[in-house]
């Protein structure tokens, strides 16, 4: 008896020990899984550690009614997971103590879709593509195109230089869908200050422009 008592506990303890190397050592804290239900009307489903803390997979929905699917570390959102705001705009990618961090995708209700490596919220590198065609490449702000980038639009026009908060602002080339272009400062999508302008048919215009206009 006392010996078959004794191969079952060793049976016990290589079982045990199969499992710990096969999940891994972060993964043995990460074995609970529960719903719980906050005050404010939120809840989260999924793993916790053995202090309670969100910890591996799980489904957090927060009062606003935004839900974020995907990996926790110690009760912060941390790894790849997909956040889903009540408006209709969704981010599928990487996450870093509760801050969009590393390469992800945006794709927002209006079928525009931006995807890019990100140190927050719409802030980083990457490509914006919207619903019609239109693209642009560079730098982002909020979301917005800002600094050196490249737009081209369905029709073919493209713009080279610099962006402000979404607005061609500062130093830059357009080359337009009829062949004529423009090359100078622009403020507000619109030619300001010195630049140079040719039109399909070769006239030059150089010189100062104001709101678009060539001032003779």
């Amino acid at each position: 008896m006392q010996t078959k008592l004794l191969f079952m506990k060793k049976t016990i303890f290589l079982a045990t020990a199969l499992t710990v190397c096969m999940l891994g050592a972060n993964d043995m804290f990460a074995q609970v899984r529960e719903t719980t239900h906050y005050d404010d009307g939120s809840y989260y489903t999924g793993q916790r550690d053995a202090r309670g803390k969100r910890n591996g997979d799980g489904m957090m929905v927060f009062a606003s009614g935004d839900r974020y699917e995907g990996q926790w570390k110690k009760g912060v959102m941390t790894g790849e997971g997909t956040y889903y705001w009540a408006d209709g705009l969704v981010y599928k990618g990487q996450w870093k103590n509760n801050v969009i961090n590393g390469e992800g995708t945006f794709r927002f209700p209006n079928g525009n879709v931006m995807e890019g490596t990100w140190t927050g919220l719409g802030t980083g590198t990457g490509t914006l593509t919207w619903a019609d065609g239109t693209r642009y490449e560079g730098p982002f702000v909020n979301g917005a195109p800002h600094g050196k980038g490249v737009k081209v639009w369905k029709d073919g026009s493209r713009y080279e230089g610099n962006f402000n908060y979404g607005h061609i602002s500062g130093q830059g080339k357009m080359i337009y869908a009829d062949g004529s272009n423009y090359e100078g400062s622009w403020l507000n999508d619109m030619y300001e200050g010195k630049g140079k302008f040719i039109n399909a048919e070769g006239v030059v215009l150089e010189g100062n422009f104001h709101q678009g206009v060539h001032q003779e």
